[in-house]
Protein backbone atom coordinates (compact mmCIF):
# COMPACT_ATOMS: atom_id res chain seq x y z
CA UNK A 1 0.00 0.00 0.00
CA UNK A 2 1.15 3.47 -0.55
CA UNK A 3 -0.23 6.71 1.38
CA UNK A 4 -0.26 10.33 -0.83
CA UNK A 5 -1.21 13.28 0.82
CA UNK A 6 -3.35 15.72 -1.36
CA UNK A 7 -4.42 18.63 -1.63
CA UNK A 8 -7.35 20.53 -3.82
CA UNK A 9 -9.26 23.44 -3.98
CA UNK A 10 -12.79 22.99 -2.73
CA UNK A 11 -15.64 25.20 -3.59
CA UNK A 12 -17.68 24.70 -0.86
CA UNK A 13 -15.06 25.72 1.88
CA UNK A 14 -13.92 28.48 -0.81
CA UNK A 15 -9.85 27.34 -0.59
CA UNK A 16 -7.82 24.35 -0.48
CA UNK A 17 -8.33 21.48 1.77
CA UNK A 18 -6.43 18.35 2.25
CA UNK A 19 -7.35 14.41 2.34
CA UNK A 20 -4.94 11.27 2.44
CA UNK A 21 -5.80 8.07 0.64
CA UNK A 22 -4.75 4.64 1.00
CA UNK A 23 -3.93 3.28 -2.64
CA UNK A 24 -3.92 -0.27 -3.09
CA UNK A 25 -0.72 -1.89 -4.95
CA UNK A 26 -2.32 -4.86 -6.16
CA UNK A 27 -4.90 -4.94 -9.22
CA UNK A 28 -5.24 -2.61 -12.04
CA UNK A 29 -8.07 -0.77 -11.15
CA UNK A 30 -10.45 0.80 -10.84
CA UNK A 31 -10.91 0.36 -7.47
CA UNK A 32 -14.18 0.45 -4.88
CA UNK A 33 -13.78 3.55 -2.46
CA UNK A 34 -13.90 3.37 1.35
CA UNK A 35 -14.23 7.02 3.36
CA UNK A 36 -13.04 7.10 6.96
CA UNK A 37 -13.77 10.46 8.77
CA UNK A 38 -12.06 11.43 12.02
CA UNK A 39 -13.75 12.64 15.08
CA UNK A 40 -13.63 16.06 16.69
CA UNK A 41 -9.33 16.50 18.09
CA UNK A 42 -8.23 14.79 15.10
CA UNK A 43 -7.41 15.23 11.40
CA UNK A 44 -6.64 13.58 8.22
CA UNK A 45 -3.18 12.17 9.39
CA UNK A 46 -5.21 10.44 12.85
CA UNK A 47 -6.55 6.76 11.02
CA UNK A 48 -3.01 6.75 9.39
CA UNK A 49 -1.03 7.65 12.60
CA UNK A 50 -3.04 6.57 15.58
CA UNK A 51 -4.27 3.19 13.99
CA UNK A 52 -3.10 0.43 12.04
CA UNK A 53 -5.75 0.79 9.16
CA UNK A 54 -3.08 0.79 6.46
CA UNK A 55 -1.53 -2.62 7.70
CA UNK A 56 -5.63 -4.08 7.76
CA UNK A 57 -6.56 -2.76 4.04
CA UNK A 58 -2.95 -3.55 2.85
CA UNK A 59 -4.34 -6.92 0.51
CA UNK A 60 -7.44 -5.57 -0.25
CA UNK A 61 -7.66 -3.99 -3.84
CA UNK A 62 -9.56 -0.50 -2.18
CA UNK A 63 -8.96 3.31 -2.22
CA UNK A 64 -9.39 4.65 1.81
CA UNK A 65 -9.88 7.76 1.57
CA UNK A 66 -9.72 9.88 4.71
CA UNK A 67 -10.54 13.68 4.72
CA UNK A 68 -9.97 16.56 7.41
CA UNK A 69 -13.65 17.74 8.68
CA UNK A 70 -11.78 19.97 11.43
CA UNK A 71 -14.51 20.63 13.89
CA UNK A 72 -17.00 20.53 11.87
CA UNK A 73 -19.19 17.85 12.41
CA UNK A 74 -19.34 16.82 8.67
CA UNK A 75 -22.32 19.83 8.59
CA UNK A 76 -23.02 22.56 6.25
CA UNK A 77 -22.56 25.88 8.32
CA UNK A 78 -23.84 28.70 5.52
CA UNK A 79 -22.07 30.95 7.05
CA UNK A 80 -20.57 33.87 4.84
CA UNK A 81 -21.53 32.20 1.55
CA UNK A 82 -19.90 34.79 -0.52
CA UNK A 83 -16.52 34.83 1.19
CA UNK A 84 -13.22 32.73 1.44
CA UNK A 85 -14.18 31.08 4.59
CA UNK A 86 -17.41 29.72 4.16
CA UNK A 87 -17.38 25.76 6.00
CA UNK A 88 -19.42 23.55 3.71
CA UNK A 89 -17.88 20.37 4.80
CA UNK A 90 -21.01 18.24 3.66
CA UNK A 91 -21.15 19.55 0.31
CA UNK A 92 -17.12 19.57 0.51
CA UNK A 93 -17.50 15.91 0.98
CA UNK A 94 -20.38 14.52 -1.30
CA UNK A 95 -19.57 16.84 -3.76
CA UNK A 96 -16.27 17.99 -4.27
CA UNK A 97 -14.53 15.67 -2.58
CA UNK A 98 -16.17 12.37 -4.99
CA UNK A 99 -15.35 15.25 -7.67
CA UNK A 100 -11.71 15.25 -6.99
CA UNK A 101 -11.50 11.59 -6.57
CA UNK A 102 -13.38 10.14 -9.30
CA UNK A 103 -11.21 13.17 -11.49
CA UNK A 104 -7.79 12.20 -10.32
CA UNK A 105 -8.02 8.45 -8.54
CA UNK A 106 -8.17 4.98 -10.77
CA UNK A 107 -11.49 4.30 -8.66
CA UNK A 108 -15.10 2.32 -10.19
CA UNK A 109 -18.21 4.56 -10.52
CA UNK A 110 -20.32 2.50 -7.77
CA UNK A 111 -21.33 3.71 -4.39
CA UNK A 112 -18.53 4.22 -1.75
CA UNK A 113 -18.71 2.69 1.35
CA UNK A 114 -18.35 5.12 4.99
CA UNK A 115 -17.17 4.62 8.74
CA UNK A 116 -15.77 6.97 10.76
CA UNK A 117 -15.75 7.47 14.82
CA UNK A 118 -16.71 10.04 17.54
CA UNK A 119 -18.07 13.07 15.37
CA UNK A 120 -16.91 11.06 12.29
CA UNK A 121 -19.10 8.33 13.39
CA UNK A 122 -22.20 10.65 13.61
CA UNK A 123 -20.70 12.25 10.18
CA UNK A 124 -20.73 8.81 8.50
CA UNK A 125 -24.23 7.62 9.72
CA UNK A 126 -25.63 11.61 8.88
CA UNK A 127 -23.75 11.23 5.39
CA UNK A 128 -24.98 7.66 4.65
CA UNK A 129 -28.55 8.04 5.65
CA UNK A 130 -28.85 11.50 3.35
CA UNK A 131 -27.10 10.60 0.51
CA UNK A 132 -27.92 6.42 -0.56
CA UNK A 133 -26.99 7.76 -4.41
CA UNK A 134 -23.53 8.17 -3.01
CA UNK A 135 -23.40 5.58 -0.12
CA UNK A 136 -23.71 1.71 -0.06
CA UNK A 137 -22.39 0.77 3.31
CA UNK A 138 -22.09 2.19 6.95
CA UNK A 139 -20.15 1.51 9.85
CA UNK A 140 -19.49 4.13 12.59
CA UNK A 141 -17.77 3.93 15.86
CA UNK A 142 -18.53 4.90 18.59
CA UNK A 143 -20.99 7.62 17.13
CA UNK A 144 -21.72 11.01 18.61
CA UNK A 145 -25.55 10.53 17.44
CA UNK A 146 -26.75 13.49 19.29
CA UNK A 147 -23.63 15.87 18.03
CA UNK A 148 -25.49 18.94 20.05
CA UNK A 149 -24.83 17.44 23.26
CA UNK A 150 -21.61 15.44 22.59
CA UNK A 151 -20.30 18.86 21.05
CA UNK A 152 -21.37 21.71 23.70
CA UNK A 153 -20.95 24.91 22.41
CA UNK A 154 -20.72 23.78 18.37
CA UNK A 155 -24.04 25.99 17.80
CA UNK A 156 -25.73 23.80 15.23
CA UNK A 157 -26.30 25.89 11.81
CA UNK A 158 -29.86 23.71 11.64
CA UNK A 159 -31.01 21.55 14.85
CA UNK A 160 -33.33 20.29 12.75
CA UNK A 161 -31.01 19.10 9.77
CA UNK A 162 -28.65 18.06 11.94
CA UNK A 163 -30.51 15.39 13.89
CA UNK A 164 -30.32 12.06 13.30
CA UNK A 165 -33.48 11.51 15.21
CA UNK A 166 -35.19 13.80 13.02
CA UNK A 167 -33.35 11.88 9.83
CA UNK A 168 -34.53 8.64 10.66
CA UNK A 169 -38.48 8.77 10.82
CA UNK A 170 -38.05 10.30 6.74
CA UNK A 171 -36.65 7.02 5.93
CA UNK A 172 -39.05 4.93 7.01
CA UNK A 173 -39.98 2.17 4.22
CA UNK A 174 -37.32 2.86 2.07
CA UNK A 175 -35.51 0.23 -0.20
CA UNK A 176 -32.29 1.90 -0.98
CA UNK A 177 -30.90 2.52 2.23
CA UNK A 178 -27.25 1.64 2.82
CA UNK A 179 -26.01 -1.56 4.90
CA UNK A 180 -26.37 -0.01 8.32
CA UNK A 181 -24.05 -1.12 11.39
CA UNK A 182 -22.75 1.05 14.41
CA UNK A 183 -20.87 -0.24 17.43
CA UNK A 184 -19.89 1.75 21.10
CA UNK A 185 -18.11 0.20 24.01
CA UNK A 186 -19.92 -0.26 27.36
CA UNK A 187 -17.88 1.74 29.19
CA UNK A 188 -18.05 5.15 26.75
CA UNK A 189 -19.91 8.36 27.77
CA UNK A 190 -21.97 7.60 24.11
CA UNK A 191 -23.39 4.42 24.99
CA UNK A 192 -26.76 5.81 25.73
CA UNK A 193 -27.27 7.51 22.43
CA UNK A 194 -26.06 4.97 20.68
CA UNK A 195 -28.95 2.62 22.66
CA UNK A 196 -31.31 4.67 21.51
CA UNK A 197 -31.04 5.28 18.16
CA UNK A 198 -30.57 1.84 18.21
CA UNK A 199 -34.11 1.75 19.35
CA UNK A 200 -35.29 4.41 17.33
CA UNK A 201 -34.52 1.90 14.24
CA UNK A 202 -35.66 -0.52 16.01
CA UNK A 203 -39.20 0.91 15.88
CA UNK A 204 -38.93 2.25 12.58
CA UNK A 205 -38.31 -1.23 11.27
CA UNK A 206 -34.71 -0.07 9.29
CA UNK A 207 -32.57 -2.97 8.95
CA UNK A 208 -29.47 -2.11 10.72
CA UNK A 209 -26.53 -4.24 13.08
CA UNK A 210 -26.11 -2.81 16.47
CA UNK A 211 -22.96 -4.04 18.79
CA UNK A 212 -21.68 -2.98 22.23
CA UNK A 213 -17.99 -4.35 23.10
CA UNK A 214 -15.88 -3.80 26.49
CA UNK A 215 -14.15 -0.72 26.28
CA UNK A 216 -14.38 3.53 26.15
CA UNK A 217 -13.90 6.53 23.80
CA UNK A 218 -10.42 5.55 23.11
CA UNK A 219 -7.87 4.85 19.77
CA UNK A 220 -6.99 1.16 21.44
CA UNK A 221 -11.06 0.66 20.78
CA UNK A 222 -11.12 2.03 17.57
CA UNK A 223 -8.28 0.28 16.34
CA UNK A 224 -9.47 -3.07 17.24
CA UNK A 225 -12.94 -2.91 15.78
CA UNK A 226 -12.30 -1.24 12.74
CA UNK A 227 -11.03 -4.83 11.52
CA UNK A 228 -14.81 -6.17 12.30
CA UNK A 229 -16.13 -2.77 10.19
CA UNK A 230 -14.02 -3.89 7.10
CA UNK A 231 -15.37 -7.23 6.30
CA UNK A 232 -18.70 -5.41 5.90
CA UNK A 233 -17.32 -2.75 3.36
CA UNK A 234 -15.46 -5.50 1.27
CA UNK A 235 -18.82 -7.52 0.70
CA UNK A 236 -20.85 -4.63 -0.14
CA UNK A 237 -18.13 -3.30 -2.49
CA UNK A 238 -17.29 -6.35 -3.94
CA UNK A 239 -13.86 -5.82 -2.71
CA UNK A 240 -10.91 -8.28 -4.25
CA UNK A 241 -8.36 -9.81 -2.17
CA UNK A 242 -4.48 -10.23 -3.23
CA UNK A 243 -3.70 -13.26 -3.76
CA UNK A 244 -0.82 -14.49 -2.65
CA UNK A 245 1.66 -17.04 -4.41
CA UNK A 246 3.59 -20.13 -2.44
Amino acid sequence: MGVATVQFYSHALGRRTTYEAILPDTGTGPYPVLLELHGLFDDHNSWIHKSKLVHYVADLQLVVILPDGATSAYLDWHVHAERLNRQNYETMIVDDLWREVHRNLNVDDQKWAIGGLSMGGYGAMRLGLRHPDKFSSIWAHSAAFVIGDAMPGLGLPDVEDASLHELAPKLKGRTDLPVISFDCGVEDKLIDSNRDFHQLLEELEIEHLHVEHPGGHTWEYWDEHIREALPQHETVLGVKREILEW
